[in-house]
């Protein structure tokens, strides 16, 4: 141990002297400490943290900085954010402005939530097309990526340089390679008798590359944006010859595949497509209202689908009127929430193996939260955006 003796300081002492003296001492406090943290200590430390934090943290240094984007960082702070419970991400529009909550998803004996995170989303409009949360990510209207996490949207290059002005229609869907770990971005431009399928790798300094024709049957997308991708192949409906189809969309190998629908006498773009029990599955437009029906595909490569029928699911009376089916948890839950409330939300999930339903409330966190930052009222009526099941955190970011 390093002793100083003390030293009385004369008024009339230089001030360099002090400021050697106060470096003395800073030296002598630092002799005490770890020389050295590892890197590789330190990365594996700071991806176990939030992904709010780790963004705070890549301004306090260039070096900081420059670790934080690793895609050996990102990889491993993405492999610990899959093995956590998923989120319920949450997007609202309050007198024009929009807000992102996001909850725990999971059960809770009490029936309460506190959100995770929140925060007001800028630089943005209403999209009707946001549908659902790819490993992290939600595609926007216009080639915009959102990490909901980092709180940011990143707009895509344009493939217009590859467009003949004869197709004028698009419809664009985000998926995801789990195999090889890469987002990308399918977008179809489509018109009467002709077809341009493109695809855009996220993050692979890649531009946009056209399909052959050979690989992409002809078919026309029925609604911009509206798919589901899991376990690496994209469903989304289509038409070939006025004939409702569902066609799936192979990440990896970037081939296409029709699906017929199930025989019944409704029309493909009613139903809802679901991942349940890892298979594709449809939700009649009965369902809640009233009796629906569930058909799941016995083979991913083929036609055939079982049957299932679905109970009427009870709300509460007050709730009734305005709940909506949102998509289905990774443990097979239905998930219902509003389409416009005040202070208060309030979520059911209901299993259709066991027909039993659980709650979920968030009572008062709106007005707690926004008569802080003065962005509303209590009594001002809520609109719900989107309900993204299964959301995880993500530092991908283009």
């Amino acid at each position: 141990m390093r002793v100083f003796k003390k030293k009385v300081l004369s008024r009339n002492q230089p001030w360099k002297d002090k400021k050697r003296r106060r470096r003395e001492i800073s030296i002598d406090d630092d002799i005490s400490q770890p020389k050295h943290i590892p890197l590789d200590l330190t990365l594996d430390i700071v991806s176990r943290l939030p992904a709010k934090s780790i963004v705070r943290y890549r301004s306090v240094s260039k070096l900081w900085s420059s670790f934080i984007t690793l895609p050996s960082f990102i990889d491993s702070f993405e492999s610990r954010s899959s093995s956590q419970p998923p989120r319920l991400l949450i997007a609202f529009t309050l007198q024009g402005k929009h807000f992102v909550f996001s909850f725990p998803q999971n059960k809770n004996p009490e029936g309460s939530y506190s959100p995770v995170y929140s925060y007001h989303m800028k630089d943005t409009y209403y999209d009707r097309y946001m549908r659902e949360s790819v490993h992290g990510l939600i595609l926007l209207y216009g080639f915009r990526i959102w990490n909901p996490s980092l709180r940011r949207i990143s707009t895509l290059p344009h493939p217009r340089e590859h467009i003949p002005i004869s197709l004028c229609s698009r419809s664009s869907y985000l998926c995801y390679d789990p195999l090889e770990g890469k987002h990308k971005v399918l977008c179809l431009y489509y018109g009467t008798k002709s077809l341009m399928a493109m695809i855009l790798t996220l993050g692979a300094q890649e531009t946009w590359r056209i399909i052959p024709k050979e690989h992409c049957p002809m078919h026309s997308p029925t609604s911009e944006g509206y798919g589901r991708c899991f376990n690496g192949i994209l469903y989304y409906e289509a038409r070939v010859d006025d004939q409702f189809i569902i066609m799936s969309f192979d990440v990896k190998s970037e081939s296409f595949s029709p699906i017929h629908y199930p025989n019944y006498s409704r029309s493909g773009w009613s139903d809802t497509m679901i991942p349940y029990e890892g298979r594709l599955a449809l939700v009649t437009r009965d369902f809640p209202c009233g009796d629906g029906e569930l058909y799941i595909l016995k083979d991913a490569h083929g036609h055939e689908w079982t049957r299932q029928s679905l109970p009427r699911v009870c709300f509460k009376k007050e709730w009734r009127i305005y709940m909506e089916f949102k998509g289905i948890t990774d443990a097979g839950e239905f998930i219902f929430a509003p389409r416009s409330f005040v202070d208060s939300f309030y979520i059911l999930y209901f299993d259709p193996r066991s027909n039993t339903t659980r709650e979920a409330f968030f009572e008062g966190f709106m007005g707690n939260e926004f008569r802080r930052s003065g962005h509303g009222v209590s009594n001002d009526r809520t609109d719900c955006l989107g309900v993204f099941a299964n959301h995880m955190e993500s530092l991908v970011f283009f």
